[in-house]
């Protein structure tokens, strides 16, 4: 059997595994992890043993949980469910209000900064560099004023995305970047 084929057979067991597992996220959960399909084909071709194919395809099914657990999709997008509204380096937590066929409406939580959180700054950038930026800790709550963002889903991105490159993604994260 030649590396085509071999990679066929991989594909087909790793499509097979993901549709039974995931049931109708499984399309987009396949998309999500097309370039990783590749790159084992890629090794195949090199003639790569069967011991690393094998750890190739754990890493995969390994990134398809991941994928289902935490990628936003028009089968995981539920009303009440938290999101997260990436703008360029900042975030902003919310919660999905409306879901349709083809949008997500995402309305802004409070966000309240942990009072122990204290930015430290070094020399450097344009006046001074956040060295512990990632270790900002929020509590969030529901706003029923908070502003409102309507996302589209994208075939071709495989994500829900608004022009600006506003992207919107499962679960809560404010993110506030003292770098930018």
């Amino acid at each position: 059997m030649n590396g085509a084929d071999i990679m066929k057979d991989y594909r087909k067991e790793i499509e097979e595994i993901v549709s039974e597992k995931y049931g109708e996220n499984a399309k987009y959960i396949m998309k999500a992890i097309s370039d990783d399909l590749d790159y084992i084909g890629w090794k195949i071709k090199l003639g790569r043993d069967d011991d690393a194919i094998q750890y190739e395809m754990e890493h995969v099914l390994a990134m398809a949980d991941r994928i289902n657990n935490t990628k936003l999709t028009p089968v995981t997008a539920k009303v009440g469910d938290g999101a997260t509204v990436h703008f360029w380096s900042d975030s902003h937590a919310g919660t999905i209000i409306k879901v349709t066929k083809s949008t997500i409406t995402v309305q802004r939580d409070k966000a309240t900064l942990d009072p122990d959180f204290k930015p430290e700054f070094i020399p450097g950038g344009f006046c001074a560099h956040c060295t512990n930026q990632e270790e900002q800790k929020y509590t969030y709550e529901r706003d029923p004023k908070g502003e409102l963002y309507t996302f589209h889903w994208s075939n071709k991105y495989n994500s829900y995305g608004q022009p600006g490159d506003l992207m919107a993604t499962s679960g809560r994260r404010e993110f506030y970047d003292y770098n930018f």
